[in-house]
């Protein structure tokens, strides 16, 4: 009987058994046959080409590649440039490779993404294998895709300072029709007239030392011959004693070019460099859309052009214009471009060209805009010549010693170098700023020459005030003897004399060993 029973029991279960694995095999089939659709959504209902895209855009190649495929072109390194002379010349769009591609894509991302359950790599590898134009157009069309920039401004201190200073260049230029060139060559001469009174202070330094030369020259005179590190050493203790005795400041010369380069690097460099933020008010935001619009490949939508440095705004508007701006309202990657377009029309963009030539380029040797940095070579190396000479009295004393000889050449060539060297790393626009502004100063610095002139010495002046003072010396020793004698343990100052007391024998080792004189009762 219990054997009866075992046996019926096992057979209900093996029939229980092969039911299930039926009716398992039967899903299985049915869900072969039905895969296209299943893997077609994911776990929380976000559709398989949402969960695609959110995979492409972690890397911007990929997400650009994917777009262009999206439009039936291949700019992978293979096939980049076929796509772009068929985008040129506007052939039909090779489906076939742009379709190999958007999967190559993908498959870029499955070997680069680390998945959380094993479903995702399988969703994504069958939605791969059903790839065509219509699922890669709703990949692109996700929300992932997309990009919404904020239009408002959000300009902060000291941002908000400099947006000021580019609303007075906005106001400049529209009074010029537009041209940005005619603006800058008034706001030139505007920093010019407001630096004025710097320029009469450095003038006054210069007069100053004008009238310390004699003096110089007396120190000169004082250690002629004599080369030896410690006496040089002396030479220049005291003449630095004598000039700031007499209030002059050797460095009073750097602030005007201190004022200048702030002037150029901290205010006018970013206002040319992104001229829709700082004068036009837009955000950054703004500015960001219209580079990533303008330097995507065309087979994206983008314009695909080729800025001389990565950011640079002023040649990004000196290269748009009504035509080739419209396309970023159907621009993929931009959710906005519609609003972006609005807002760009109504802009007072101004006019970046000088004769025919686009200044907001970066200056290259083979370029025409090389002539930029050599104008303002020139015309450095003439401010500083004629300045040398306007200011100079004769020879510098302080500069015979071949030690600050050599000092003097290099500071002769160095901002020439620097400047060189900066001006091609900069927008032109910059660079002509720079030569107009060193015009403008060379002619102040003339005409202050002629109002306050620097008084100039001849050798033989010099000698005969020197023989003055040697008089005046004299006549100053008479009165001193004249009065009562208060006898000293030390000598008086050897500047007080031309030549210090000739000490001999007995006395002189005294001197030199240091012993004090002895002093008796």
């Amino acid at each position: 009987m219990t054997k009866t029973k075992n046996r019926t029991g096992r057979r209900a279960l093996a029939l229980v058994l092969a039911v299930l694995t039926i009716i398992t095999l039967v899903f299985s089939l049915t869900a072969c046959g039905e895969s296209k659709e299943k893997y077609r959504a994911r776990y929380e209902g976000e559709s398989i080409e949402d969960y695609v895209a959110s995979l492409i855009v972690k890397n911007e190649d990929y997400k650009l590649r994917f777009i262009a495929a999206s439009r039936g072109y291949d700019i992978s390194p293979e096939g980049k440039e076929t796509a772009l002379r068929d985008v040129e010349e506007g052939a039909n769009p090779d489906w076939a490779a742009a379709i190999a591609d958007g999967k190559k894509v993908i498959e870029l991302i499955l070997d680069s993404t680390t998945f959380e359950r094993e479903r995702d790599e399988e969703s994504v590898e069958l939605f791969m294998q059903t790839l065509d134009e219509a699922a890669m157009a709703k990949v692109v069309a996700s929300k992932s895709i997309k990009t919404s920039y904020n239009l408002e401004s959000d300009a902060k201190f000291p941002g908000i300072l400099l947006i000021w200073i580019g609303k007075f260049l906005g106001i400049l230029t529209n009074l010029f029709g537009g041209y940005y060139v005619l603006a800058l060559i008034v706001f030139a001469l505007i920093v010019e007239v407001l630096m004025l009174p710097v320029s009469i202070k450095q003038q006054k330094n210069m007069i100053g030392l004008a009238k310390l030369r004699p003096a110089m020259a007396k120190i000169e005179k004082k250690y002629a011959g004599r080369t030896d590190p410690q006496t040089m050493q002396k030479k220049r203790e005291e003449l630095m004693a004598l000039q700031q005795k007499e209030g002059y400041s050797p460095f009073s010369g750097c602030l005007p070019m201190l004022l200048q380069l702030i002037i150029v690097g901290f205010i006018l460099y970013p206002i040319i460099q992104n001229p829709v933020y700082y004068m036009l008010n837009q955000s950054e935001d703004f500015s960001s859309a219209l580079l990533y619009y303008a330097t995507a490949p065309v087979a994206t939508g983008g314009l695909g052009l080729d800025l001389s440095a990565k950011g640079n705004v002023i040649e990004l508007i000196s290269k748009l214009n009504a035509d080739n701006i419209q396309g970023i309202a159907s621009f993929a990657p931009i959710a906005n471009g519609s609003d972006i377009l609005a807002r760009y029309n109504e802009l007072p963009i101004p006019n970046f060209n000088a004769f025919g030539v686009n200044l907001g380029a970066i200056p290259k040797i083979a370029s025409i805009l090389v002539i930029v940095p050599i104008l303002n070579i020139v015309g450095q190396w003439l401010t500083m010549f004629l300045s040398k000479k306007w200011n100079q009295n004769g020879t510098n004393p302080a500069a015979q010693d071949p030690q600050s000889q050599a000092s003097m050449k290099i500071m002769e060539f160095l901002p020439l170098i620097l400047t060189c060297f900066i001006l091609f790393q900069i927008p032109a626009m910059i660079g002509v700023y720079w030569f107009i502004r060193s015009l403008i100063s060379l002619g102040k610095q003339f005409i202050i020459k002629l109002a306050m002139p620097i008084p100039k010495y001849t050798d033989a002046e010099i000698k005969e005030m020197e023989k003055m003072e040697k008089e005046r010396q004299k006549a100053q020793k008479a009165a001193l003897k004249a009065q009562p004698k208060v006898r000293s343990l030390h000598y008086i100052d050897d500047d007080d004399y031309d030549e210090l007391p000739e000490i001999k024998n007995q006395d002189a080792e005294k001197h030199v060993s240091g012993d004090a004189p002895e002093i008796k009762d």
